[in-house]
């Protein structure tokens, strides 16, 4: 088992949860805010909850390499997390390490680019 490159200096912006994921009035994330509600019990008022809970599990999960775009390498790892409702479910994330302006090499530290429970 391989966890994510550098877990330990992942990066997940603020505006992913409160703009997006846990957004119910977002018009691209309202349907992740309901099934994240719904399924863990997380919201809008719980954010930086299940920002945590992300960052904790990356290490116990493999990483798998999905693919090189233009814009870098991405990885996913599927998550097990315990919301604030008790239910532990699958939280399948998405990690992008971005490629630097020389077009070759990568910055040293994953970007969360997508999550959503399956």
């Amino acid at each position: 088992m391989h966890p994510l490159p550098n877990y330990d200096r992942a990066l997940i912006e603020d505006s992913k949860w409160v703009d997006y994921a846990l957004n119910p009035h977002s018009e691209r994330g309202q349907h992740k805010a309901r099934v994240f509600a719904r399924a863990l019990g997380f919201a809008l008022s719980n954010w930086q909850q299940c920002k945590q809970a992300i960052l904790a599990a990356l290490p116990e999960q493999p990483a798998t390499l999905t693919g090189e775009t233009v814009f870098g390498k991405k990885y996913e790892v599927v998550l097990h997390i315990t919301g604030p409702n008790g239910r532990t479910v699958d939280v399948i994330t998405i990690w992008q390490f971005d490629r630097l302006a020389d077009g070759v090499q990568y910055v040293d530290v994953p970007r969360l680019v997508t999550l959503y429970v399956p």
